[in-house]
């Protein structure tokens, strides 16, 4: 990724965020290389790079490393390039790899079918939180995951801020929320085709965004301070969570092309 998309102020910035300014500029290639584009500068990445990860290797007397430290940087390198992002956009091997992320595909569903009125870095935010906690802490993800419920939900109903009028519950909203686009299970046109299975789905829609929050609020998920709070198995965290992401999407997907008048459902 660095070879291929940094400039010398992307070095500086990346320097500055690590406190490795001074490495930077007193390599004796790195920024010659690159400025000239010459053949040993992927060979300058490599020589300094672990450090600006924060490697530090002392020397003996020899003056041979002996020992290294973890690389303490590396969360700020990886913020700072964005580093999750592009992989996903770019090497989806090394994305999986690090990732997880053919673990959590299914989050990028919900990205994809977001448009106006929802924003994509409400959503992202939401996604982000979800893809980093559904293996190293699963309450965060089912939080996360009710708290994105929410947002796409509020957004159909135009509830936008904080205001009391937002306030309200998960079942509220989406039976608010597909009155809306004309998806209200009791109001399908019973007389076309596939109408009982879509009421069925739609019914189960409807109680899955409700358990979202049910199990959020029996303290299997972040956002209510709970004293010994129940483990949530990890398998039954990624179902939840699934599920809750996968009934967002289609509502986010079924409001933007509601929006387009790309979307009817026969109604009475």
């Amino acid at each position: 990724m660095i070879q291929k998309t940094f400039d010398q102020e992307d070095w500086f910035h990346l320097g500055a965020a690590t406190d490795t300014v001074d490495l930077i500029n007193d390599h004796g290639r790195l920024l010659r290389s690159l400025n000239f584009g010459d053949d040993d500068y992927l060979m300058c990445i490599y020589q300094v790079l672990p450090e600006v990860l924060g490697e530090r290797r002392p020397r003996g007397r020899s003056g041979v490393h002996q020992s290294v430290d973890s690389f303490e940087n590396l969360e700020i390198v990886e913020d700072h390039l964005g580093l999750e992002k592009w992989l996903r956009d770019n090497d989806e091997r090394a994305y999986r790899e690090l990732y997880g992320g053919a673990d959590t595909a299914f989050v990028d569903d919900v990205i994809a079918a977001v448009h106006d009125p929802l924003t994509v870095s409400e959503v992202e935010a939401h996604a982000q939180r979800i893809r980093g906690g559904l293996h190293a802490d699963p309450a965060q993800a089912v939080g996360s995951a009710k708290e994105l419920l929410e947002t796409v939900l509020k957004s159909i109903l135009g509830l936008h801020g904080t205001g009391k009028e937002t306030q309200q519950d998960l079942p509220k909203l989406v039976g608010g929320a597909l009155d809306e686009l004309g998806m209200s299970p009791g109001r399908l046109d019973m007389n076309e085709p596939g109408a009982q299975q879509r009421r069925k789905i739609l019914q189960s829609l409807t109680a899955i965004v409700g358990a979202a929050g049910e199990l959020r609020n029996a303290g299997l998920g972040t956002g209510h301070g709970v004293s010994r709070a129940p483990a949530l198995d990890p398998a039954f965290a990624r179902l939840a969570v699934s599920s809750a992401v996968s009934a967002a999407t289609f509502l986010a997907d079924a409001a933007a092309r509601r929006a387009v008048g790309d979307y009817a459902t026969p109604t009475k």
